[in-house]
């Protein structure tokens, strides 16, 4: 689970480093390109892995308009590498820990009698005393 939220942290984060709608513009591509490469770039993090992406490609423009196709199959390209990017980064966070200190972890925090055990040590012995 911890996976899970670290790699969609990153995700998230990387996917701000990507290239914006915005800069596409003002580097002089036109709006066919620049929805083929937002397109793209979805269409990429889902291929390298990412299932809260979803593939997205409008068909009839891509085979008949070079502009959309080209912005797709750039932004295709990056959203691979960013996924990449997440991916490796998650698995380095991950490899930080240890499987003993992971079942070591999971076994105190389900361990029934060491958990009794802390609570009476907590308890307030003479308030339990009183009960007698």
């Amino acid at each position: 689970m911890t996976r899970l939220i670290v790699m969609a942290l990153c995700c998230a984060l990387l996917y701000g480093c990507g290239t914006s709608d915005s800069e596409l513009r003002q580097a002089g591509y036109d709006q066919s390109y620049v929805q083929g490469f937002h397109d793209g770039r979805h269409s990429g993090l889902q291929e390298a892995g990412n299932n809260y992406e979803s593939y997205i490609r409008d068909e009839d423009k891509f085979n008949s308009d070079d502009s959309y196709k080209q912005g797709w199959l750039a932004g295709e390209a990056e959203g691979k590498k960013l996924q990449a990017q997440a991916t490796s980064i998650g698995e380095g966070v991950a490899g930080a820990y240890s499987s003993e200190k992971i079942k070591q972890a999971s076994k105190d925090s389900t361990d029934p009698e060491k958990a009794a055990k802390e609570a009476i040590d907590k308890a307030d012995k003479e308030e339990l005393k009183k009960l007698k």
